[in-house]
């Protein structure tokens, strides 16, 4: 039997959290001797409960802030240590792994942003920089990889076919769908539109609240529910000052990270989900929302019309018309949610879940 180690002194949030808490959940589809974590101190938290006697665990004394000592472990030392403890495979689901490597390795690429200018654009210099070396971080890294993991066709095309990746190495696995999302019974009471999304700059929320402000003058019923922490504070008050501006205070309604029950509920009885981000590698929202038979309003850049298909209706993220005109279609004709539910729900059958993918990942780290 083989030795596996996974490299986890990256900071995962949002959906690269829930990948690697559900491969931590079912490391028992890894039919290997000994799984080795190299984890930071803030990542500790993951490995609560785990009883896999198989399972051991690093720590790396460095913090998901500090990137340069990051490099230097990636880079320089993790694949000198991966060759002393002889380990014989090594798996990087942080999207970067060691250029140089003397074992069999994989990377799990989980991000899309490095490589659209308009992602990039709203960040500062520094952030600029690191975004620019990450990218080709992750470009040159790829090459030397013996696996690498694609969320969508739509990265592993750019990699493929811009940045000569070998296609016999890339393999997408739409990773999965959370099983605890389903529909729940309507509540007649509610008539709101929702949008789930950390609020970061490149998200693009300018545009769903000026386009949201065309509807609040057509129908002074519908709310705007918006689930998400507040990453950036100033954004935050950039968006709160259009708001304001719009005199639409008492309409629009910023919840905060909200727990996975509450947000099954949101899912189920918005009169629809928007999701207005314009670059996603693979929009985990959009999953959760037609899980519990959201009809959907979404983007139609990146992977987005690959993850919803004909489940969803497209608009340009930065034409406040085009969104408009979808939330009408919705709005002004209230037999197309039901018809858009029923569609979301059968887009949603084709995802396998955590379960299932988890099975996928560990047979190809096997035959590595």
């Amino acid at each position: 039997m083989k030795t596996l180690s996974i490299d986890l002194t990256y900071q995962p949030v949002g959906g690269a959290l829930s990948q690697i808490t559900e491969i931590i959940c079912n490391l028992s589809e890894y039919q290997f001797s000994k799984i080795i974590f190299f984890t930071t101190q803030e990542n500790r938290y993951l490995f609560d409960g785990i009883k896999d006697e198989r399972v051991v665990i690093h720590d790396v004394n460095f913090g998901h802030t500090q990137i340069f000592r990051r490099l230097i472990w990636a880079q320089c030392l993790l694949p000198f240590l991966i060759l002393f403890k002889k380990i014989d495979i090594l798996f990087c689901p942080g999207n970067i792994s060691p250029i140089l490597s003397f074992r069999k390795k994989a990377q799990w690429i989980g991000t899309v942003g490095p490589f659209e200018k308009g992602f990039i654009k709203p960040f500062p210099f520094f952030q600029k920089f690191i975004l620019f070396f990450s990218k080709y971080l992750m470009i040159f890294s790829s090459h030397t990889s013996d696996l690498v993991f694609f969320e969508s066709n739509y990265t592993k095309n750019l990699f493929t076919e811009k940045y000569r990746l070998k296609k016999d190495k890339a393999v997408v696995l739409h990773i999965g769908k959370d099983n605890f999302y389903q529909p729940k019974k309507k509540d007649a009471g509610e008539k709101y539109i929702l949008s789930v999304s950390h609020l970061y700059p490149y998200k693009n929320f300018h545009t769903l609240i000026n386009a949201f402000f065309e509807i609040s003058i057509q129908d002074p019923n519908i709310d705007l529910l918006i689930a998400g922490s507040v990453v950036d504070k100033s954004y935050f008050e950039d968006l709160m000052s259009l708001i304001k501006e719009l005199n639409i205070e008492n309409r629009v309604f910023f919840l905060g990270r909200v727990e996975k029950d509450q947000l099954n509920y949101l899912y189920s009885n918005c009169l629809f989900f928007v999701f207005h981000s314009p670059f996603e590698n693979f929009a985990y929202t959009l999953i959760e929302a037609m899980s519990c038979g959201a009809a959907i309003v979404s983007t139609n850049t990146t992977a987005m019309p690959e993850t919803c298909s004909d489940a969803a209706i497209y608009f340009n993220p930065y034409s406040v018309k085009e969104l408009v005109k979808c939330m009408k279609f919705f709005i002004d004709n209230p037999e197309n949610i039901g018809i858009y539910s029923d569609k979301s729900l059968n887009q949603a059958k084709i995802y396998p879940n955590y379960e299932e993918i988890n099975k996928e990942t560990g047979k190809f780290l096997n035959e590595i």
